[in-house]
């Protein structure tokens, strides 16, 4: 699997506004409104003088004084005191020191854009419920009366470049779930873990280009987006936290339960040293089973997000989970589901208040978990339902050994239920894979891979058979018996090399292959295949084969690396008497054990 490739972006409304240029002008401007500009309109006000200053220690006179049309709400002194003048100015330096680029800086990002917006707006066209978007892409109520809630000193003042109104308060900047997450207490690792995979690039819509060299066009202004794959994809978090146009709830675990169980679950993701990237897996793969399922979008869970609140016994859908009709093909069953959770807001809730900090933000509210209640068995700890009939299953069929060069399995077939069978919608998927032998003196043999297994889980084995009776309510006699069986399980050691499992005690001591690529017949057989199996020919039968622990993971590697050995041992005497030898295979279910 690529586990990086490229995604959809979210756009943000940040650039470099300083050294502008006539194309950069041009590109936003619009007929002239008033006399003077909107700098020299805030120069020109004494009570602005402390936004004056900071406005100008970062270059946005500069901005202020072209043909790009602004709308500026400007604070006044009382507002912006002195001190908190001498604070944005000072932190714009540091941070310039640093190497933050201006569009980062807190000074620019959270206070100076948070109170221009491009274009003009005049409180003569507003709307009830009129929002804005500021610089910083913040959409904040704009009203006849008020901005960000606060009355207007004075309003609509014109000027050739936009409009001017002045404030006796500051704006206050609401960080979105993502960038709360980088400014909340006690949760820098899953936000840092976040972080690693913002990627910026250039939105050349929206930025001025300049001359062609080499080929290749150089900006003179531009204007760059975050992209952030983690967040957006739906195999990963599918939450668009960026987004100030989307409304999410999203649960995050402090750095103490973080640490805990990515301590916890990096026993679930130990892969096999010939695994290509089982660095990349072993490091994200239990962070991911962390994070995801944990974010909620208010289109989900519109009632939910209505009330703000959930009543005892509602289920909370997160961006992960998938509806009804979509899991038997997520998830092998329409009885599973994972990604959802009931009483969210109950004591023992994903979103339980006695555990959970929330913060309000721009597009929802981020909680901080110093206890985590999302279960294992809802979120990545799944059942693996591998159908027979799946071309993802079925390896192959005429399982060779060195005393059988040949094999003596025929040719599978898949059977559909026909949909007036009486185990019409008790058979999984409605179909089975059916083998037989090759002849009458020979047994059916097959090796059936399963994927997605996890190491460290206890998971209990089964196969599941069909009756003949589902293919056909007119089966033989014959066909009717049962099938006695046996079956053995191989997998990966940590060095790479496949190993059959002791079902006895779980240990892997027999090779698949001996040292020149032959299968390997010095074993134990009583060992690898435990007990003879006979399945009831009347029913859909689950037979367990035991609960086995895997040393090695193969989820999303790209060869499956558990396999299942089914042979049919139906001796002469008892064949077509007592017992035929005919597999059936409706599934194989790894069901991890629960105590």
């Amino acid at each position: 699997m690529k586990f990086y490739k490229a995604i959809l972006a979210v756009p943000l409304f940040i650039g470099a506004l300083t050294g502008c240029t006539d194309k950069w002008n041009d590109h936003y401007s619009v007929s002239q409104l008033g006399s003077g500009s909107l700098w020299q309109n805030i120069c020109d006000d004494p009570t602005l003088s402390n936004f004056k200053q900071v406005l100008e220690a970062t270059n946005y006179d500069a901005a202020l004084s072209g043909s790009q049309v602004f709308t500026v709400f400007a604070p006044n002194n009382s507002a912006l005191t002195d001190d908190m003048r001498d604070y944005y100015i000072r932190l714009y330096k540091e941070e310039k020191a640093e190497g933050v680029k201006d569009k980062n800086c807190i000074t620019i990002k959270e206070f100076i854009q948070n109170h221009i917006s491009l274009y003009n707006y005049s409180v003569s066209s507003v709307m009830p419920d009129t929002t804005i978007r500021m610089m910083n892409g913040k959409n904040v109520s704009f009203t006849r009366d008020t901005f960000a809630g606060h009355e207007y000193l004075t309003s609509n003042q014109p000027t050739n470049n936009g409009i001017v109104f002045t404030l006796n308060a500051i704006a206050d900047f609401q960080p979105n779930v993502y960038e709360q997450m980088l400014k909340a207490d006690d949760i820098d690792s899953v936000a840092g873990y976040i972080k690693y995979f913002n990627i910026e690039k250039l939105n050349s819509a929206s930025s001025v280009p300049g001359e062609i060299i080499d080929g290749k066009t150089h900006y003179l202004d531009s204007v760059t987006y975050i992209e952030n794959k983690l967040l957006e994809e739906r195999e990963f978090l599918n939450a668009l936290m960026l987004s100030e146009d989307s409304t999410y709830w999203t649960a995050v675990p402090d750095n103490s339960v973080w640490d805990e169980l990515v301590n916890e679950y990096s026993n679930y993701y130990v892969y096999d040293e010939k695994v290509g990237e089982r660095d990349s897996f072993q490091y994200h793969f239990p962070r991911m089973a962390v994070l995801r399922g944990t974010s909620f979008s208010k289109t989900n869970n519109r009632q939910i997000f209505t009330a703000g609140s959930a009543s005892a016994g509602d289920s909370l859908m997160s961006t992960n989970a998938v509806s009804y009709e979509r899991r038997k093909y997520e998830y092998g069953s329409s009885d599973l589901k994972y990604y959802q959770y009931n009483d969210p807001f109950g004591a023992n809730g994903v979103l339980s208040p006695s555990v959970n900090t929330p913060y309000d933000c721009s597009n929802g509210r981020l909680y901080v978990a110093n206890k985590w209640n999302f279960p294992k068995r809802s979120t990545f700890l799944k059942d693996i339902i591998m159908e027979g009939e799946s071309s993802q299953t079925l390896d192959s069929l005429n399982v060779k050994s060195s005393t059988n060069k040949s094999g003596d399995t025929g040719y599978g077939k898949f059977v559909q239920v026909p949909t007036d069978n009486p185990f019409y919608g008790k058979v999984s998927g409605n179909a089975y894979y059916e083998i037989a032998p090759s002849g009458a003196s020979n047994f059916s043999k097959a090796l059936f891979d399963v994927r997605g297994v996890l190491s460290g889980v206890p998971y209990d084995v089964y196969v599941v058979l069909a009756p003949a009776m589902a293919g056909d309510t007119l089966a033989t006699f014959e066909q009717r018996l049962p099938i006695t069986f046996r079956c053995a399980l191989q997998c990966h050691a940590q060095d790479g090399t496949a190993y059959y499992v002791n079902l006895k005690d779980g240990r892997l001591q027999y090779p698949v292959l001996d040292k020149n690529g032959n299968p390997t017949t010095n074993y134990t057989q009583a060992a690898v295949y435990g007990a003879n199996r006979t399945n009831d020919p009347e029913k859909v039968d689950s037979i367990l084969l035991g609960t086995v622990t895997f040393p090695t993971c193969s989820y999303e590697t790209s060869e499956p690396q558990v396999k299942l050995l089914f042979q049919s041992y139906v001796g002469s005497s008892a064949f077509g008497k007592t017992a035929n030898r005919t597999l059936r295979l409706d599934c194989i279910v790894f069901k991890p054990h629960d105590e």
